[in-house]
C-alpha cells in the first residue's frame, strides 16, 4: 500500500502551548515536503473515547493513503506501545490505548505493526512526548515513501487494546443509549445512530428522554426548533444528537459522557 504525503492531526493539546507546532517541526524536518492537515487538537485531556470518535467520523473524508496521527496518550512513558494500523486504505499512527477501537470494529483493518523500529527516532527521545519523538518523525518517513514493514513487526489486531464501549439496547419499548461525545458548541452525541432508529416505525415514536428533560420530535436542522430550545437530530456522522438552537444543550442538562439517553416507542395495540 502506498500512503499519500499528507499527515493529519488529532490530539488533546490546545494550541495554547508549543506542542503541536513541534509536532509539525519533527514532521517537517524528516519530510520537508509534508502536507499537515490539523483535525482538531481540542479533544478533552485525556479522552481516548473521544478521540477515537473523531477520527472514525473523519478519516474517510480524506484521500486513501493519507496518515491520521492520533495523541491523545495519558500513558506516555509506560510499557504501552505504539501502533501503526493500516484500514480502509488509510493509515492510523496512535498509542495503543483504545483510540482505534472504532475503526477495529468496523472490521476493515488491512494491517498492524508496532513501531520499534529505534533508527526512525532521534538519539534522545523524551519520556513524555513520543508524538513529536516517535509518532511524528515515523508518520513523516512514510509519508516519503518509506514501507510498513520497517517501522517493526507485524502484531495481531486482537493483540491490540479495545475500549469497553458505552453499549446501545434495543427491545420493544425502545432504545437505551449513552452520550459519547460532547463539542464545543454544547451539542450532546449519543450511541443511538440513524440505524437503529430504523428498526421501529416512525409512528410508534414517543419521545427521548435524556435526564429530566423529554424531547417529542427529531428535528431536521437546528432551526426547526425555537432559539433556546432543547431539539434532537441526526447529525453528520448519523448519531442521535441533542442540541439546543443557539444555546449549549449539555449546560442546560448538566450531562457529561456516559450518560444515559433513552428512545421510547409505544407498542401497538
Amino acid at each position: 500500500m502506498k500512503f499519500a504525503n499528507l499527515i493529519t492531526l488529532t490530539t488533546d493539546f490546545g494550541l495554547q502551548d508549543p506542542f503541536v507546532g513541534q509536532i509539525k517541526g519533527a514532521i517537517l524536518r524528516r519530510n520537508i515536503n509534508a502536507r499537515i492537515v490539523d483535525l482538531t487538537h481540542a479533544i478533552d485531556a485525556h479522552n481516548i473515547l473521544g478521540g477515537a470518535v473523531t477520527i472514525r467520523t473523519s478519516y474517510h473524508y480524506f484521500p486513501a493513503g493519507s496518515i491520521h496521527m492520533v495523541i491523545i496518550d495519558p500513558g506516555v512513558g509506560t510499557q504501552r506501545e505504539i501502533i501503526a494500523l493500516t484500514a480502509d486504505n488509510h493509515l492510523f499512527i496512535t498509542p495503543d490505548n483504545g483510540a482505534l477501537t472504532l475503526i477495529m470494529r468496523d472490521k476493515k483493518v488491512q494491517s498492524v505493526h508496532r513501531i520499534s523500529n529505534r533508527a526512525l527516532f532521534p538519539t534522545e527521545v523524551s519520556a513524555t512526548f513520543h508524538g513529536r519523538d516517535i509518532m511524528a518523525p515515523v508518520a513523516a518517513a512514510l509519508a516519503s515513501g518509506m514501507t510498513l514493514d520497517q517501522v517493526g513487526p507485524a502484531i495481531r489486531v486482537e493483540d491490540c487494546v479495545q475500549l469497553d464501549l458505552p453499549r446501545t439496547h434495543l427491545d420493544q419499548n425502545g432504545i437505551t443509549g449513552r452520550v459519547i461525545s460532547i463539542d464545543r458548541f454544547g451539542n450532546i452525541r449519543t450511541t443511538i445512530t440513524s440505524s437503529n432508529l430504523s428498526n421501529y416505525q416512525p409512528a410508534s415514536f414517543a419521545g427521548i428522554f435524556i435526564g429530566p428533560h423529554r424531547i417529542n420530535a427529531i428535528s431536521s436542522t437546528y432551526a426547526d426548533q425555537p432559539e433556546g430550545e432543547l431539539l434532537a437530530l441526526i447529525d453528520s456522522a448519523g448519531h442521535l444528537e441533542i442540541a439546543m438552537n443557539r444555546g449549549n444543550a449539555a449546560e442546560k442538562i448538566q450531562c457529561k459522557t456516559g450518560d444515559p439517553v433513552t428512545v421510547v416507542m409505544e407498542q401497538e395495540e
